[in-house]
């Protein structure tokens, strides 16, 4: 029976075995990280591509163009030139935003005062209903972000007469500023592409609101007032009439007109 002896590599052979081992692991590490830096990966390669789809929309071909201003960047907001921005109506704006006071033409008197603009346009639904069909007059709840609105189980809204339903999808209330004409038809705003369908604004409809000459922002504000039973009664007005005081006496809004916002609204 032949034996057999175990070979022991002495320490300068192992040495040699381990560098060996380590330069062999070293390159396959920096192969692959070539390979990841230099081809990219899916989501990258979808970056890729977008950038130069807006590069190529750009009227100046760069990015840039698209990047929205700070919210307190009133200059580079565009504004319809009959209705400039400035802190004051943004204050204001948001206020009545989410005022229920304005409900003041129900068809029902128990709803009086109980739905706002925010009532279909919530802030966490993208300033949309949250539900296929913001309800105005005769909704109730809201969820977390509109998706628990539903009908006012009181008698009078089994009659959808008295139901301000909204026919379609509620559009969003975000970024109007940049909607020359506004709903889904762009039926409202006297500029852009309603120049020359003045024909169209019938009288006794929303669209005659068009007649005021204001951009699709304000004429749509506007014309909503009647269309979802809103009211600007003698208690609003005297508010918004402080709050136009207050802009023309002090330099900032905040202190004495927030002051003067938490009494009125307490």
């Amino acid at each position: 029976m032949t034996e057999h002896k175990m070979f022991k590599p002495n320490t300068l052979q192992l040495a040699v075995y381990l560098l060996s081992a380590t330069l062999f692991l070293s390159s396959c590490r920096r192969d692959n990280s070539e390979e990841t830096t230099n081809d990219p990966t899916p989501t990258e390669d979808l970056d890729i591509q977008i950038r130069a789809l807006l590069e190529n929309a750009s009227p100046n071909g760069a990015v840039g163009f698209f990047k929205m201003p700070s919210s307190n960047d009133y200059s580079a907001i565009p504004q319809d030139p009959m209705n400039p921005l400035n802190a004051y109506k943004v204050q204001l704006g948001q206020m009545l935003f989410h005022e229920t006071r304005l409900a003041g033409h129900p068809m029902d008197n128990s709803a009086m005062y109980t739905y706002s603009c925010a009532s279909c346009h919530h802030a966490p639904a993208g300033f949309q209903a949250g539900i296929a069909q913001g309800l105005g007059e005769g909704g109730w709840g809201y969820g977390s972000y509109g998706e628990g609105r539903h009908r006012n189980p009181i008698a009078a809204y089994d009659d959808d007469t008295y139901l301000d339903v909204q026919p379609i999808r509620t559009p969003s209330a975000m970024n109007g500023a940049y909607q020359k004409n506004q709903l889904w038809n762009g039926q409202f705003g006297a500029t852009n592409l309603n120049v020359g369908t003045e024909a169209s604004w019938t009288a006794g409809t929303p669209k005659e609101t068009n007649f005021l000459g204001f951009e699709g922002l304000e004429t749509q504000a506007i014309a909503g007032m009647g269309v979802h039973r809103l009211a600007c009664d003698t208690y609003v007005s005297s508010i918004i009439q402080h709050i136009i005081i207050c802009s023309i006496k002090h330099s900032l809004p905040c202190r004495k007109t927030n002051a003067y916002l938490k009494r009125q609204w307490a």
